[in-house]
């Protein structure tokens, strides 16, 4: 028999011992990595909707629009005089919204009291054919309404009140500067109309009335266009020459006064022509991102508010974060606050983006920034993209398809003009959803359910279709509901939901 020592024996016990503890530490140290990897919710998130203990979270309605420029051919027209060619360009432009999933295109119709649709009072666009006055051998206007409409998108006829434009401009003999001189003031080598003269406010009711009359426009849309750019002078008052029309109409009013009258009475009277001829029509304006500068204009968002003149305001926020004195931050913040009942819509400087002149905008993060901004303000409702020239850049068209991914209903805007709609009634044939006409409605939402990362018993609603369509094909195991929803923007209670079997 050979002989161990104890001091043997004792160093491979506890040798043994020591691997058996190692070993049941790499065992404990496994199983906790495998629960951290597929924890118990994690594995829930496969299971489908189910109303008995999960909730649905609505999602947030938000308009989303890109301003298309054509004063100076900015946007469109890019070719002249080519009826054919111009159809081509607007609808790839259109096509290109649609894409990004927005519900709304801005489109300039009266860039300097010209007109891109035939009209007795003003002559035809200089920006359609490179003349102004000459028939372009087609209704733009129509043509534009009609493609926006198909592409589930709404109409918003961007008009600018005063603007006449260059003096070295040439224009046609039946534009109404050319028939009325006296109704035109000329500042900066600029001309403008005169807000002050009761005859130019007539004027251009009747040009809001002819378009919504005769055109099926879903808005009557102002930019910040209004007295130009420092006419509000202390030293020099009547540097932009309305002295004449100050004296016959001013009643006694200091002459700044009385020019913040004459906007808000135009806007006033713009309001009230709208209401009285076609009350389902919008009227929106887009004032400068900060009130300050638009007082500077005569122009303060807060009386039109007040009085609810505007069924939307969208000021101008073109500043980054972090900006000096117009911080964007700041001023959403302001603008949510101050909203006073009225949607408030965001518009962001899309050409800022990757120009050297605005580093802040170097990348998508800013721009992705002031999205979320928007999204998490109770009373800020979506954006306008200034403009869409600049959404043709690649980068800036991919983050944003990725930041509207799903689709949205609007927000509700305007008064309420026609009765609510019930709920559709829906059945489910295989992985076919479909559902009968409803009284009164004239689109539907299909929403898909999507379980949230953060709060696993609640559920997203995302908007994957709207349109007039009656059914839905959807994915195995993925869960639906349908609304429907009238002219105002305002959707039934929803059906129940939908899970396709796997």
């Amino acid at each position: 028999m050979t002989y161990v020592p104890m001091w043997f024996m004792k160093s491979k016990h506890m040798k043994l011992k020591k691997i058996s503890i190692i070993l049941l530490l790499v065992l404990v140290a496994w199983s906790c990595r495998k629960d951290e990897i597929i924890p118990d919710e994690v594995v829930e998130t496969d299971r489908p909707y189910d109303a008995l203990t999960d909730q649905i979270k609505p999602d947030k309605k938000e308009i989303r629009a890109a301003w298309i420029a054509t004063v100076g051919n900015y946007d469109w027209p890019i070719t002249k005089g080519d009826a054919s060619t111009q159809k081509v360009e607007l609808a790839s432009q259109l096509t290109r919204c649609q894409n990004l999933n927005f519900n709304a295109v801005i489109l300039q119709v009266r860039p300097v009291a010209d007109a891109f649709y035939p009209s007795d009072l003003e002559p035809w666009s200089v920006y359609l054919t490179g003349v102004q006055g000459q028939d372009p051998g087609y209704d733009p206007m129509k043509f534009a309404i009609d493609e926006s409409h198909k592409r589930g998108m709404e109409f918003h006829a961007w008009l600018n009140p005063y603007r006449i434009g260059s003096t070295s401009a040439i224009l046609a003999s039946s534009h109404v500067a050319v028939k009325n001189p006296s109704w035109v003031v000329t500042y900066n080598g600029v001309r403008y109309f005169n807000p002050g003269l009761p005859e130019v406010r007539a004027h251009l009711m009747a040009v809001v009335k002819d378009i919504i009359t005769r055109y099926d426009v879903d808005a009557i849309h102002f930019d910040d266009y209004f007295y130009p750019s420092g006419a509000k002078s202390t030293s020099t008052p009547f540097g932009f020459d309305d002295k004449a029309a100050f004296e016959k109409y001013g009643n006694g009013k200091d002459v700044h006064t009385w020019r913040a009258d004459n906007v808000n009475l135009m806007v006033a009277e713009v309001s009230q022509v709208i209401k009285a001829n076609k009350p389902g029509v919008l009227f929106g304006i887009s004032p400068s991102g900060r009130r300050e500068n638009s007082i500077d204009l005569y122009a303060d968002p807060f009386v039109w508010l007040d009085n609810k003149w505007v069924d939307y305001l969208a000021p101008q926020v073109y500043w980054e974060f972090g900006h000096a004195t117009a911080d964007y931050g700041k001023q959403a913040a302001f603008w949510n606050s101050n909203a006073r009942g009225i949607p408030m819509v965001i518009g962001i400087a899309a050409y800022k983006f990757q120009d050297p002149a605005y580093p802040a905008y170097g990348t998508v993060g800013e721009i992705g920034r002031q999205i979320e901004t928007v999204r998490q303000s109770a009373n800020l409702c979506g954006c306008f993209y200034f403009r869409m020239k600049y959404l043709e850049n690649n980068e800036l068209y991919s983050f944003l398809k990725g930041k509207y991914e799903y689709k949205s209903l609007l927000p509700v805007m305007g008064r309420l003009i026609v009765p609510a709609v019930g709920m559709p009634e829906v059945a489910l044939n295989g992985p076919v959803l479909s559902w009968k006409v409803t009284a009164g409605a004239v689109k539907y939402a299909v929403y898909l359910l999507e379980r949230d990362k953060v709060n696993f018993k609640t559920f997203n609603a995302n908007a994957i279709q709207i349109s007039s369509d009656l059914q839905f094909v959807g994915l195995a195991g993925k869960s639906y509901f349908v609304t429907a929803v009238n002219s105002d923007n305002v959707e039934s209670v929803r059906s129940p939901v939908f899970t396709i079997k796997k």
